[in-house]
């Protein structure tokens, strides 16, 4: 499955890492592979070639959020290089990067 066609609804955010000298940012995300699936999959979104990262964000919303469904609740991802957002329970990131990688855990 590409990237395009994740969907992101009731997926949960653990954490973000930014990479500033290399220009990389990566979300740890679980979500639900299928609208079907009970159980989601732990994945990691890598951002490549970042200019630009903006995250406003409340954690405490963010926590008890990511117990009772989920704390991301769409993205919009960009199609090629450019902008991708996130829309969280009281927040959101955008991203702007040359490439997007998405990587499932086993």
């Amino acid at each position: 499955m590409s990237y395009e066609n994740i969907e992101l609804h009731d997926a949960i955010l653990k954490s973000t890492s930014v990479n500033y000298v290399a220009k990389t940012v990566a979300l740890e995300i679980d979500y639900y592979p299928t609208e079907k699936t009970k159980q989601r999959v732990s994945a990691t979104f890598k951002f490549s070639g970042v200019s630009d990262y903006n995250e406003n964000s409340n954690l405490k919303e963010l926590f008890i959020h990511s117990k009772v469904g989920g704390n991301i609740s769409y993205w919009v991802p960009a199609l090629k290089a450019g902008t991708t957002y996130f829309y969280l329970a009281r927040g959101f990131i955008s991203i702007t990067a040359k490439s997007i990688v998405v990587a499932n855990h086993a």
